[in-house]
């Protein structure tokens, strides 16, 4: 696969396609979303630094996650590919800017949280996208990231991949892209046909702890459960029970890591 050209199928997708961001703003609007986290990421840095949070959210698509942080009393501004996104979340009142996540529009150590939710599946060079979070990311300050888990479909799967996964360097996975994904897109009613039809990286926990560690990020906080909308109540509760087994931590569905940056 040629990355550069697979890079500029996804730039077409995210830039132009309408549906894709109405989806995704769908799906988040059901309650799929993870505020829960990020109030704590932001209680928890508001006495340490004492003064108003600077959070960036970079793929903030249509804001919801800016809105919350706002919420919750951080200042917020995002970045996004897609100007119709930018516009969606510039109507909501919110910061935005429309730019690259691997090229961020910021200074140096500009941001105290840095939030990068289910970007690492959907783009070519995630080296590049977490090496510009660290950058702005300020000495002391935190990272939300999370990701899908895609260690395989089943159990025994997940868990012999992670046993070969934990002994590698790598920090990335890349697959060829469906034919017609930008017309699949645009064909699409819910977000549940297209889902991680974009998805051109097999992202994984431990490619991005090689990713955190390579940018002076050290782990705080780590777990690969799904959102707990997801489960029943007992399946909750034995999915969690389960974090707490040394390999089958790192074998659920979604990981969701909080990182210092030294």
């Amino acid at each position: 696969m040629d990355p550069d050209k697979s890079k500029e199928i996804l730039k077409i997708l995210y830039t132009q396609s309408k549906p894709y961001h109405d989806l995704i703003a769908k799906s988040e609007d059901s309650g799929f979303t993870y505020d829960d986290f990020l109030a704590g990421i932001i209680g928890k840095c508001m006495p340490e630094y004492g003064e108003t949070i600077r959070l960036l959210d970079v793929a903030s698509g249509t804001g919801h996650y800016l809105k919350a942080a706002r919420e919750s009393g951080a200042f917020s501004c995002g970045v996004d590919l897609s100007l119709y996104a930018c516009r969606m979340a510039r109507e909501r009142d919110l910061s935005v800017f429309q730019a690259d996540a691997e090229c961020l529009p910021f200074k140096n150590d500009a941001f105290d949280v840095v939030v990068c939710l289910q970007l690492l599946e959907h783009t070519i060079y995630p080296e590049k996208v977490i090496a510009e979070i660290s950058r702005v990311l300020r000495p002391g300050g935190s990272l939300f990231l999370s990701a899908p888990n895609m260690l395989g479909s089943n159990r025994l799967s997940r868990s012999l991949r992670g046993i070969k996964w934990f002994f590698s360097g790598r920090v990335k996975d890349l697959k060829t892209l469906p034919e017609g994904i930008v017309e699949e897109w645009e064909r699409a009613v819910e977000p549940s046909s297209v889902n991680d039809m974009d998805a051109c990286n097999r992202s994984n926990v431990f490619q991005a702890f090689n990713l955190l560690r390579m940018n002076d990020l050290r782990v705080e906080h780590v777990d690969t459960l799904r959102h707990p909308l997801k489960y029943s109540p007992w399946q909750y509760a034995w999915a969690k029970a389960g974090q707490r087994i040394p390999l089958i931590k790192y074998t659920g569905i979604n990981f969701k890591i909080i990182a210092r940056k030294r």
